[in-house]
């Protein structure tokens, strides 16, 4: 009984140290190497695109200035993940999905 009483509590710490491991925010405003390939992959694709005339010139100005602004916001706010985790925000898992918990549900042609 007591070897199961330790092993359980021994298991409940590993884990909770591992929860405060995971739940730590990345902070960092240092641009990874991954994210600087990712767009310039992209602009080198955009100016393909322009090249071969599947877009136009002012189309490709737009792209860039998103690319422009997505390295900026991550240069200033780092690369964590702000709002939680799921779609609906807020750590909930998938949130408002299906209009969640909280939504009104739809009328059926049952009786």
């Amino acid at each position: 009984m007591k070897k199961i009483l330790i092993l359980s509590i021994v298991a409940v710490m590993v884990l909770s140290l591992g929860l405060v491991a995971f739940a730590e925010a990345d902070t960092s405003t240092e641009t990874p190497a991954w994210f600087t390939e990712m767009i310039q992959w992209k602009k080198d694709q955009v100016q393909k695109a322009v090249d071969a005339k599947q877009i136009t010139k002012e189309q490709a100005e737009l792209y860039m200035e998103r690319f422009d602004y997505m390295e900026k916001y991550h240069q200033e706010n780092g690369f964590g993940f702000p709002n939680g985790c799921g779609f609906g925000g807020g750590g909930r898992g998938f949130g408002g999905m299906m209009r969640g918990f909280n939504g009104v549900a739809p009328r059926t042609n049952s009786w």
